[in-house]
């Protein structure tokens, strides 16, 4: 692998491989655009809904942006499927040029550049964050443009781009928490490499103070509801102890990198350690074990783009003057590879056959869209049921956030209240009052009955299609009334698991 000259200055910009990086960005687009009305709000889908619809500077387990942009969706499209997810598909393909971008200011050459976007387009974990709207792909863009800044900074040296690396991370940590990682590992990189020398001007201690401006409203919130997050944090990762083994996180890395993809992967984080851009590659070398240690599968998404494109440039170098059909055979291989995982990785099915296939047990996210519609239906027969005259008192009460977010996105066309619920943000959504009917969704009938007088399950949970999701065969019961006032009552509903 050829040495890297920080000081050199990249590439020419060439027309047309930015011709082919934009082209590869909008085809990407067009398919997320294509596929994405294919199947309904996903559950976290209509948690973020919900959370526009109570905005603030902090829920339980996640920052308040991806909220305020679904709150922008609603303003411009409604309550669509389609236009929701926009948004994502679109950050998607501002990741496939940030990757072009971070290969040329590793000194990466049309090929690389183009090898890289190919990655990028082609990866089987951003394609299949990017088609949901989530925290996910919001956290993906920022990562990648801390990296690109990164390297930009380590190939020009021009410390004023400290203070941009520190509005990135700032808007990062306002998007998920999981970014914190990537700070640590930024920190240790400068740290133990020669930009350390940087850490004896205020440019980087300026970027620091920058990022933590940015989050301070989110951080006052927590201290004013007690540091929800860090709880949350702490309940999640003990009640999911399995989804965070060591074993587990590397078996995933199969299908989130894709097997064809870990060597270029390899590689690139050998050209990254080994070459002058090596606090970007101990940054990544810190990351990876934080998360092996403590985190799931997909939470080093972000990584994947920075170390194929890294892998790229080392692959161009290295087919210079030799085994030149080496570029377009990887550049061929990853692209078969997206094909076959694409259907796992996207929407490609209809509903009705999607349900009905495998897919569900492979890929849970699908099972999560079915049914919701269904399941307003189903509780607003219940809540007709009700007498007129105590419609005005009844409370529906949800064991979890997509059965609230279901009935509050679909259920006020019907007539039905608001849902409440005490998981994660809902909790402090509460109620203004509780004395009269209450009906639950999702919550077993002994539970209830430590709560509410007189409660019988009369219905179960079902969707047309007899797929087994997190919701078919729950029931819904009715109570007659509370057994305690609401303040006693509440906290024994609140989960922040």
């Amino acid at each position: 692998m050829s040495a890297w000259d920080p000081t050199a200055r990249p590439p020419s910009r060439s027309r047309s491989v930015w011709l082919i990086v934009g082209g590869l960005a909008l085809a990407v687009l067009a398919l997320h655009m294509a596929t994405n009305g294919l199947y309904g709000f996903h559950r976290d889908e209509l948690y973020y809904l919900d959370s526009a619809r109570h905005l603030a500077w902090g829920f339980v387990d996640y920052p308040p942006l991806t909220p305020a942009i679904a709150r922008l969706s609603e303003f411009l499209f409604g309550t669509s499927v389609w236009g929701l997810r926009l948004w994502p598909s679109l950050a998607g393909s501002v990741l496939i040029v940030l990757a072009a971008l971070i290969a040329r200011e590793l000194g990466g050459g049309r090929n690389a550049r183009i090898l890289a976007a190919i990655g990028a387009a082609a990866s089987p974990v951003l394609l299949g964050a990017n088609w949901l709207f989530e925290t996910v792909t919001f956290d993906q863009l920022m990562w990648m443009v801390c990296f690109w800044v990164t390297a930009r900074l380590l190939r020009t040296g021009d410390r004023r781009l400290w203070l941009i690396l520190g509005v990135a991370l700032g808007i990062g940590l306002e998007t998920k928490y999981t970014i914190v990682a990537l700070l640590i590992g930024l920190a240790v990189g400068t740290i133990v490499t020669p930009l350390r020398r940087h850490l004896r001007t205020s440019w980087p201690w300026l970027g620091l103070a920058i990022a933590l401006v940015i989050v301070l409203p989110n951080v006052i919130w927590q201290v004013a509801n007690g540091w929800p997050s860090v709880a949350y944090g702490f309940n999640h990762h003990a009640a999911q102890a399995d989804d965070f083994a060591p074993l587990t996180f590397l078996s995933d890395q199969i299908a989130l990198i894709g097997p064809i993809a870990i060597p270029i992967w390899l590689v690139g984080l050998c050209r990254l350690l080994t070459g002058s851009a090596r606090a970007l590659g101990v940054a990544a070398l810190v990351i990876f074990v934080i998360f092996l240690v403590a985190g799931k599968g997909y939470y080093i998404g972000p990584l994947h783009p920075l170390l194929v494109t890294a892998g790229a440039c080392a692959i161009e170098a290295w087919t210079r003057q030799r085994a030149h059909w080496l570029r377009p055979a990887t550049a061929i291989a990853v692209v078969i590879q997206a094909v076959v995982l694409l259907p796992i990785a996207m929407p490609l099915l209809p509903e009705a056959v999607m349900a009905r296939s495998m897919l569900p047990s492979i890929r849970t996210d699908f099972a999560d869209t079915v049914g919701w519609r269904d399941l307003v239906a189903q509780v607003d027969a219940v809540y007709k049921r009700v007498p007129v005259s105590e419609r005005s008192t009844t409370v529906i009460v949800t064991n979890n956030y997509g059965e609230a977010g279901a009935i509050n996105t679909y259920g006020s066309s019907l007539g039905l209240p608001t849902a409440v619920s005490g998981e994660l943000s809902y909790y402090y959504w509460r109620p203004y009052q509780l004395g009269g009917p209450v009906i639950g969704v999702g919550l077993d009938a002994a539970f209830l009955a430590t709560l509410f007088y007189d409660c019988s399950t009369v219905a179960t949970i079902s969707n047309p299609y007899g797929l087994q999701n997190q919701e078919s065969g729950a029931p819904i019961v009715v109570c007659v009334r509370p057994t305690t006032s609401l303040d006693q009552l509440w906290p024994r509903l609140k989960s922040f698991q």
